[in-house]
């Protein structure tokens, strides 16, 4: 892929530099057009999309910044639709009052965390945009010698905890082709912190359901005690509940004895 290019004198987009890995930096001055998106922000986020499944968008459209053409408006949704999964966190910097309100009510539909910044404030911006994720609440055990995968949720789950989980679970499989089993011990449901995580949730679904044998769900919740009934429609394995103090019993029910 061909790397982002750099500003020019008719570039209306700028690339910010120093960044680290995975955060776009883009600054806008005049009228921004189509070819403005297309030259430089579309090459940008592809790069990054291309290195990392998620990334983090920091927009400074300051004093210098005149708005947009039609077409590069259009441009703008069509990588929003795009990629809508794609952004685990954006930073707006802008005195404009319309641009501020325009985040504001067009923010809460991404899935990703949204804030926005006034022009003084793009240090912050920029910190907080490249602050590293929340390592997570989930504690989770992988038992190689038994093909068990342990998940125990202690609060929310963040989008964070299924990367983490990716990053152990999906080398074990592909050296050994699924697990045996999966145990879910959570005295209650604990949700999700934001959309993003929620999504993340069934796509890790999805993307591991046939690689399981049997579930186990550990837990005193009504609502997760009631999943068996809807897990069937979404996975291929074998899905029991357990009391929360039948730990011992659910390993040995996923361990096949």
């Amino acid at each position: 892929m061909v790397g982002p290019k750099h500003l020019q004198e008719d570039d209306m987009l700028e690339r910010i530099e120093g960044l680290p890995d995975g955060v776009v930096g883009i600054r806008a001055r005049g009228k921004v057009t189509e070819t403005d998106y297309l030259d430089v922000l579309v090459p940008a986020v592809e790069d990054a999309l291309s290195r990392h499944r998620r990334l983090r968008l920091l927009y400074v459209l300051g004093d210098e910044f005149d708005g947009y053409t039609g077409a590069a408006a259009w441009e703008d949704a069509k990588i929003g639709m795009r990629h809508f999964t794609a952004f685990e966190r954006v930073a707006v910097v802008s005195d404009h009052e319309w641009v501020v309100r325009m985040v504001k009510a067009f923010g809460i539909l991404l899935p990703g965390d949204v804030r926005v910044y006034v022009n003084d404030e793009e240090h912050d911006a920029r910190e907080w945009v490249s602050a590293p994720s929340s390592p997570g609440e989930l504690e989770f055990e992988l038992h190689e010698d038994d093909s068990v995968l342990v998940l125990e949720p202690h609060d929310e789950l963040e989008v964070g905890d299924f990367e983490r989980l990716e990053r152990v679970v999906d080398p074990f499989i592909e050296r050994t082709g699924g697990l045996s089993g999966l145990v879910v011990v959570a005295e209650d449901f604990p949700g999700w912190d934001d959309l993003a995580a929620f999504l993340s949730h069934l796509r890790f679904v999805r993307d591991h359901r046939k690689y399981l044998r049997r579930v186990a769900l550990v837990t005193g919740s009504r609502f997760l005690s009631a999943m068996p009934k809807f897990a069937r429609l979404l996975i291929d394995a074998e899905v029991r509940h357990f009391d929360f103090d039948d730990r011992d019993a659910a390993m040995e029910w996923v361990r096949g004895r």
